[in-house]
């Protein structure tokens, strides 16, 4: 099965029959980080359930701490690297 798009996934979060069905796009759209804030962002401000709305603002949240997270890592990563360099260098 191929991987849904972030268009799909944000349709199925609007328009699902099933709340569950709902929950499940907007978790696998919050595993995309920051490029899905603005889709749950379009899918909270469309719901006129409250458990949907809910499950957009803590998919923000994960997605927005994702992002954040890896931007550290990769600092850390460039920190490394920069030691290592200096390292090498002669005396």
């Amino acid at each position: 099965m191929s991987e849904r798009t972030m268009w799909d996934l944000k349709e199925a979060a609007k328009w699902s029959s099933t709340p569950e069905e709902k929950k499940a796009a907007i978790r696998t759209l919050s595993a995309r980080g920051q490029e899905a804030v603005q889709p749950l962002e379009e899918i909270m401000s469309i719901t006129a359930y409250e458990d949907i709305r809910a499950a957009c603002m803590e998919a923000i949240k994960t997605a927005k701490n994702m992002t954040k997270v890896e931007g550290e890592e990769a600092a850390s990563r460039r920190d490394e690297t920069a030691g290592e360099r200096l390292a090498d260098l002669p005396p």
